[in-house]
């Protein structure tokens, strides 16, 4: 069942309310992918109209994770259909987010000896983050990069806030 008028404009509210941040996120995970931020967020509006009826029904999710999860879905999505079209594969989210997570983690020094610490600490976060979970990176992804509470952190990944924080630890 597809929402009503008043439904649809609550969520189109909804949406322009988290508009900001959640395009800051695209444009953090997308970085040099050549997928225009603008067209998930729209996929995003097309999916959430489809979902609205039981998200509202169930109100297990606050707005904003319950928005992030349907727009990184969107954007995995995107990701995989270029790829296929591309090579007839479907190809992984790419690597390189969780690289600049990894990196942004490490504060950036300035003389030759501080740059030389900095790129082995960077490479040390590399192989620490490489094995970390998948779903323990998204939650450091999402607190470090986009800014999410590990509430809404667990909320996107569907697990506990306590199994989210004990995660994030």
């Amino acid at each position: 069942m597809l929402p009503s008028v008043s439904d649809l404009a609550e969520l189109g509210k909804m949406l322009e309310q988290h508009r900001v941040r959640l395009l800051a996120m695209l444009r953090r995970r997308i970085d040099t992918a050549p997928i225009d931020p603008e067209v998930i967020l729209q996929e995003t509006f097309l999916l959430a109209r489809k979902r609205w009826t039981r998200f509202t029904a169930e109100a297990r999710m606050r707005p904003y994770p319950w928005l992030y999860r349907l727009t990184l879905d969107c954007l995995i999505v995107e990701w995989r259909r270029r790829a296929r079209q591309a090579d007839g594969r479907i190809m992984p989210f790419p690597e390189q987010s969780s690289i600049q997570m990894g990196i942004g983690l490490v504060d950036p020094g300035t003389s030759p000896s501080q740059a030389a610490a900095r790129n082995e600490c960077q490479q040390h976060m590399r192989k620490a983050l490489d094995q970390l979970k998948d779903t323990d990176r998204e939650i450091l992804w999402m607190r470090h990069n986009d800014g999410l509470s590990l509430r809404e952190a667990a909320e996107v990944v569907g697990i506990s806030a306590d199994a989210a924080a004990q995660r994030y630890v």
